[in-house]
């Protein structure tokens, strides 16, 4: 099967979006699928990728197509990127478009339905009600004119959580919905856990945003301390230059200069180092739609202290694997006492959570559900051409 994927952007700062591409596209190319990627080389608003863009790019099976991004800003406009998909998605039996808000989402899905190509949209959580209400001002009518006619002729809606689902569904689009979670990429061996006697290092490793809510858990980590927690922080991400400036003022005003470091982005055998070293993972998000970061510090080992809002969250508390808790700084520290105090109740939260991973989340058996539902589509590729009103 001949298989595109659409997005408007790779670049690492993008965090899940960009990591999850990196483990679907080879997963299902092991399969025996010909995977494509078709996208832009924008790095952030401004910056963009030193990749190529006069001809594509094969990596671990799988062929990527960079196109120059237009103009700057977030939306991603690529006029080449929408020529190049008008010529070429025809040659596809199926199209999976990741994102919404984008010009790529606008492209990708017209092309397709241009060429009788069933599509399949990925929302990345930007049906949640929480993403819908930031910015609600756009994003609310953006839906209604143009991300509705997107999701009305899609063949599938591709969510990778039930807490997902839900917000499509509310949207009337429940039909479609298909629930296929995101896997973990194989990680380099980590040290033999054990339990510490020194401070307990807690680690954060996501983008730097407000929905992370990094301030909350600054303030968790004040008061935890303030108890008699031993506990360090490294919070590893990257993110706006104005943003970590705010955050780092946060850490001076708590009196954590001591006690919390910035790392910045980190990939490869940094990140894995930095998984390794830690005794426990923390994000207090107000929205994540899966949590690749969640998973991939379950799948070496660590107990997480997460936020309900974290898709993962009934997971971890039904395998024990971690502690739950709401958007609540004093909620917040209890846990990081609970942590800190307990080390062999660690070690057995991260056993549970290596567990946990391997008996649900991997890239194969993400790709095997993929695949299956692309050959369930294909067949109908003729049907794409629809006629009948698009909802209001």
């Amino acid at each position: 099967m001949k298989v595109l994927h659409v997005i408007g952007s790779l670049a690492p700062r993008d965090g899940g979006p960009t990591v999850a591409i990196h483990g679907m596209a080879p997963a299902l190319a092991a399969l025996g699928h010909e995977v494509t990627i078709a996208t832009t080389n924008a790095d952030g608003p401004r910056e963009t990728l030193d990749v190529p863009v006069d001809s594509p790019v094969r990596a671990h099976g799988v062929t990527y197509h960079y196109f120059e991004r237009t103009v700057d800003g977030s939306w991603g406009l690529s006029l080449p990127l929408a020529r190049w998909l008008t010529l070429h998605a025809g040659d596809f039996d199926v199209i999976e478009v990741h994102g919404l808000f984008v010009f790529a989402t606008i492209a990708g899905c017209r092309a397709a339905r241009q060429a009788g190509v069933p599509y399949i949209v990925r929302p990345l959580g930007m049906l949640d009600p929480w993403s819908l209400r930031q910015h609600a001002w756009k994003k609310q009518p953006y839906v209604r004119f143009i991300e509705r006619r997107h999701l009305a002729n899609a063949a599938a809606i591709h969510v990778t959580s039930e807490s997902e689902a839900d917000g499509v569904r509310s949207l009337g689009f429940g039909d479609r919905v298909h629930v296929i979670p995101l896997g973990v990429s194989a990680v380099a061996p980590t040290r033999q856990r054990a339990a510490s006697t020194g401070d307990t290092k807690l680690l954060f490793l996501s983008r730097l945003h407000p929905k992370k809510n990094l301030p909350l858990l600054l303030e968790a980590l004040r008061d935890a301390r303030n108890r008699g927690a031993r506990l360090t922080l490294t919070v590893a991400g990257s993110g706006t230059a104005a943003y970590r400036a705010e955050l780092e003022r946060t850490v001076k005003d708590l009196g954590l200069d001591d006690v919390v470091r910035f790392v910045g982005q980190v990939q490869g055998a940094d990140k894995d180092a930095l998984l390794a070293a830690a005794d426990a993972f923390v994000l207090l998000s107000s929205q994540e739609n899966f949590g690749i970061a969640v998973a991939e510090a379950l799948a070496v080992g660590l107990p997480v202290v997460i936020s309900d809002q974290v898709a993962l969250a009934p997971d971890v508390q039904a395998a024990g694997a971690g502690l739950v808790v709401p958007i609540d700084a004093g909620a917040a520290a209890d846990a990081l006492v609970t942590i800190d105090a307990n080390p062999e109740r660690r070690l057995e939260m991260g056993r549970r959570a290596t567990q946990l991973v391997g008996e649900k989340y991997s890239w194969d058996r993400t790709a095997r559900a993929l695949a299956d539902l692309f050959t369930t589509l294909v067949p109908g590729a003729a049907k794409l051409r629809r006629t009948d009103p698009v909802p209001a």
